[in-house]
């Protein structure tokens, strides 16, 4: 996750304790308006009445907010780094980018994905210019190999461009050609092998992704990658206090069977369905579709606790189970599906801190307190009134999790140590009681799920006040919040707007619109739209959407209303010609509409 050297972390910190008393005082002073000076774009929003006004704009600007200073290239104010270095990067830029019209920013995304390296096996590296995670000792990190198949998935969703699947790689990066055999392969043949490297040798076909000495080994079965200088095998994926991480959570001890790694190969076995559903492939779309049945069974049997009603990390070597209380484990895990409506009633309760869990660290309140947060990293207390934000990494203690006096935390060669003394202990540290805030997206995007447009409209404002606040642009602490700086992946929060609330995805086949309107809205517009190669205005309503485009579209239009009832839609061609017709529609099903050849769609209840 540290994409900073190891020397400039360590600087950071040293520094946060003289830059303290300037941050405390000087962020009470930004109280904006809600509509203040950023424009509706990409997202508007028209209230339903005068006196809604207020809450409406409330809702829309802090979505607006994050895609202006975390979002696209061209982006005067961007607060973030454009790119990570390592491939769990690119399902998260796809999402960020690929239904906008910012060209050069995808256009770079596309060019990483085709070049990236990847093993003889079809391992993708941990690192764009290593197998190995960079601050450490020879450790892999697997969740790229899933949120590689994601990220291609989500771009072919939104461009339609299947000649991207036979894009090839030409590049190869070092001599070592069992290091990167990349070389010549297509984009289609890299996703095809990374889920073969995760079915084979992290043993998906049982269902649980499970990090074993086994995974660490090359296409020839002899060579290892976990090698070092001295020959000695530096493998250490077991889960136990003291152990090496497995994934972006590089100080977190995932290991074994690994929680992560099986919900992040349940979400890249559906995206895979769906490349192969364009690919007109419908026996490899199917066949990913039941191995994800599989994988969805033994997650849940595997790794939900009905003791704290949430999931854990992992099975350790030694059969514990390691329960730190992952807020965004759970959340990305309900996110994905993986759950049902009482799972996430109990995880949302115990978040929202309605649910009290015996032995956890933090409760209540203070799950999602922004003010605690800041108040721990500053040595103060009531410094500021209370802000709800995002929630903390972890609701147990790294400190209370340990084996033998060694504590559930990989410390980066004792570069990063948790305990009282140290600059990692809790409520220090963004893996440790602090905080990153692209979490934000899967817990809201969750909320919409299952507990609908009133609960993300809460969020939204709490989100909005920050924003007030302190303008999205805090890093108090030096590394106690992950806002600002290398975390160009918060750029994701956005798309809530468009995806929970305007309820705008792409699929294998289409687009789909199934808008999520609080009471206080009537309609939502989405602006700067890019879907297969035409731009797009969407205006939706609980009962009505209107999309106008600049060129021909195509696919099929799946549009929920709010009500069953008799709608009228009036389709528009290229040359002006207008066809009507009437469509009846039931209860929760949708109006699906060919779209091909139609600038213009209008849909309202008649």
């Amino acid at each position: 996750m540290k994409r900073k050297s190891l020397q400039r972390r360590l600087t950071c910190m040293l520094l946060c304790a003289a830059v303290l008393c300037f941050a405390a005082c000087g962020r009470n002073s930004y109280h904006p308006t809600p509509g203040e000076d950023l424009p509706q774009t990409p997202f508007s929003v028209v209230p339903t009445s005068e006196a809604d006004e207020a809450d409406a704009l409330s809702l829309v600007l802090p979505f607006n907010a994050v895609y202006r200073y975390f979002g696209g290239s061209e982006t005067e104010d961007l607060r973030v780094y454009r790119f990570g270095n390592e491939p769990t990067y690119f399902e998260w830029m796809a999402r960020k980018l690929a239904w906008t019209r910012d060209d050069a920013y995808l256009g770079e995304l596309k060019e990483k994905i085709v070049s990236f390296p990847q093993t003889d096996n079809g391992y993708l590296w941990s690192w764009g210019t290593s197998v190995y995670w960079p601050t450490g000792n020879g450790e892999l990190h697997y969740d790229g190999l899933f949120r590689y198949v994601s990220a291609v998935a989500e771009i072919l969703r939104w461009t339609g461009d299947l000649s991207f699947l036979e894009a090839v790689d030409g590049t190869t990066y070092g001599d070592d050609k069992a290091v990167d055999a990349s070389e010549g392969r297509t984009v289609y043949e890299k996703c095809a092998a990374a889920l073969s490297y995760a079915k084979n040798l992290l043993r998906g076909e049982t269902g649980v992704i499970t990090l074993t000495e086994a995974s660490a080994f090359l296409a020839d079965g002899i060579t290892r990658f976990d090698l070092n200088e001295d020959g000695k095998t530096v493998w250490n994926n077991t889960g136990k206090a003291g152990s090496s991480s497995s994934n972006y959570w590089d100080n977190l001890c995932f290991g074994n069977q690994d929680a992560y790694e099986t919900a992040l190969y349940y979400h890249a076995l559906r995206d895979m369905a769906d490349i192969e559903r364009m690919r007109r492939n419908p026996a490899g779309a199917a066949a990913c579709e039941e191995t994800a049945k599989t994988v969805r069974a033994a997650f849940n049997e595997t790794f939900w606790s009905e003791e704290t009603g949430r999931y854990i990390a992992c099975v350790d070597t030694d059969g514990r189970r390691r329960d730190p209380g992952l807020t965004f484990l759970n959340t990305e895990a309900l996110c994905y599906g993986l759950g049902d409506a009482e799972k996430a009633e109990k995880i949302f309760s115990w978040i929202d801190g309605e649910r009290i869990i015996p032995g956890d660290t933090l409760t209540g309140a203070s799950v999602l307190s922004y003010t605690q947060v800041l108040n721990r990293a500053l040595d103060r207390k009531e410094i500021l009134q209370e802000y709800r934000f995002a929630p903390v990494t972890n609701t147990v203690s790294i400190e209370a999790l340990s084996g033998d006096g060694v504590p559930w935390w990989f410390s980066l060669e004792g570069a990063i140590n948790v305990g009282k003394d140290g600059n990692a202990a809790f409520g220090k540290h963004l893996e440790n009681g602090g905080y990153i805030f692209y979490t934000v997206y899967y817990e809201l995007s969750a909320r919409a799920e299952y507990l609908g447009a009133r609960s993300v409209a809460r969020r939204a404002q709490e989100l909005n006040d920050v924003y007030r606040y302190n303008g999205f642009d805090s890093d108090v602490g030096g590394w106690v919040e992950g806002l600002v700086g290398e975390f160009p992946e918060n750029g994701l929060v956005s798309r809530v707007f468009l995806s929970s609330l305007a309820g705008v995805t792409a699929q294998a086949d289409g687009l789909t619109v199934a808008p999520r309107l609080p009471a206080s809205v009537k309609s939502f517009g989405v602006h700067a739209l890019r879907y297969r190669g035409a731009d797009a205005e969407l205006e939706v309503e609980k009962n009505g959407l209107s999309l106008l485009s600049s060129s021909a579209l195509s696919g099929t239009l799946r549009f929920y209303p709010a009500n069953a009832g008799t709608y009228t839609v009036v389709l528009t061609d290229a040359d002006g010609k207008e066809k009507e017709f009437p469509f009846a529609v039931a209860s929760g099903e949708p109006l699906e509409i060919a779209l091909t050849g139609s600038t213009a769609v209008t849909i309202k209840i008649s």
